[in-house]
């Protein structure tokens, strides 16, 4: 009986060592799981030279497609999601509280920087900020085209109540550039303050929680203050006031944060407005729908103002709301820069938006002579 147990002993080692072998990922070029690229193959020689980083690279290669990888990767959540309470975490996002999902890589933003307020602004850096501001608004100026910047806040800057730990207090990075818009002159509109006030009169959240951005209920806020915007801007025009409806559904699998962490699951409240007694349709029909690679919408109302969008991500959710004030509106998925001028002089707009999520601010238009 002893020998046996010792034979199948043995044979369940062997088994565990030639099993990821045998399994071996050797064509996959993507972990679904957690987000990212796999590490590929090495190569002795690199340019008919030794690979000083041969054998490190191939410790990365052998670590990410060993066989049945994908399956520890998603028993490791499991346990640190319901053994460890919840503790899960790496370079791109974490868990908070009360299942709230936050984004903080450092290569795209670095929103743990800001939530500590670590990245604030130099002098030389404002002054930068300043000048790009400044010559925009001066060339929107002898171009007759009003603009107007929008600032979409980070959620841990609405909701840093669901971090793990306390926000300190004092300036922020955003505060520095909302002061430079405010001296520039320029529009803007910054909702941070009035969408934390809104917490506290609804029940539904303003962001989704497993994702990094504002849902259509916080993008209305924004919205709103938009609008009262463009009609002191635009005083002769009627711009259409529609109502919405509001309806909330749940989620368990939506988000752009989940998939950075391996978590199969997490509610999401999702609510949506929807127009009342009109089809979207009838307030406006795309042009062009294809996502980052442009979207042009076209209005009902052919004497509306023009407008053009400078936009990322967060304007998503903007859409169908700000489509319907323009005749036409043309959303371009980047940041304003000096290359762009030509392009605006060709569609000729009656307004500008540059919009920017608030980690990306600083950028939000760059090198304008």
């Amino acid at each position: 009986m002893k020998k046996k147990i010792q034979v199948l002993f043995i044979v369940g080692v062997l088994l565990v060592c030639i099993l990821p072998l045998v399994k071996f990922n050797r064509v996959g070029t993507v972990s679904e799981k957690e987000n990212r690229g796999l590490a590929v193959k090495p190569y002795l020689f690199v340019d008919n030279r030794l690979n000083q980083n041969f054998f490190s690279e191939y410790s990365n290669y052998l670590n990410d497609r060993f066989g049945g990888r994908n399956r520890l990767v998603t028993l490791n959540k499991f346990i640190q999601y319901n053994i460890l309470h919840g503790a899960i975490y790496n370079e791109k996002a974490f868990k908070g509280k009360s299942e709230w999902w936050f984004y903080i890589s450092s290569s795209d933003g670095n929103n743990l920087s800001d939530f500590y307020k670590r990245n604030l602004l130099n002098n030389d850096e404002l002054k930068n900020f300043r000048t790009n501001i400044e010559n925009t608004l001066n060339w929107c100026k002898t171009q007759n085209i009003s603009c107007i910047f929008l600032i979409g806040p980070n959620k841990h800057s609405v909701y840093s109540e669901f971090y793990p730990f306390e926000r300190p207090a004092g300036q922020t990075r955003a505060d520095q550039l909302v002061s430079v818009l405010e001296d520039a002159g320029a529009s803007y509109i910054f909702p941070r303050d009035i969408l934390i006030s809104k917490k506290s009169e609804i029940d539904v959240p303003l962001y989704y929680e497993t994702d990094t951005h504002w849902n259509p209920l916080g993008a209305f806020v924004a919205y709103e203050q938009l609008l009262n915007m463009l009609k002191e801007m635009f005083p002769n025009q009627n711009f259409p006031e529609i109502q919405y409806d509001t309806k909330i559904e749940y989620s368990t699998t939506a988000g752009d944060i989940l998939p950075m962490l391996g978590v199969e699951n997490s509610k999401s409240t999702q609510p949506k407005l929807i127009p009342q007694g009109i089809m979207q349709d009838e307030l406006y029909t795309y042009i062009k729908k294809d996502g980052v690679n442009g979207v042009h919408t076209k209005g009902a109302d052919e004497t509306a103002p023009r407008a053009l969008v400078f936009r990322d991500s967060f304007f998503t959710a903007l859409e169908p709301f700000v489509s319907p004030l323009f005749s036409e509106t043309e959303y371009i998925w980047k940041k304003f820069s000096e290359s762009d001028k030509e392009y605006v002089l060709e569609y000729k707009p009656d307004v500008i938006i540059f919009e920017s999520v608030e980690r990306h601010l600083p950028s939000i238009c760059s090198g304008i002579k």
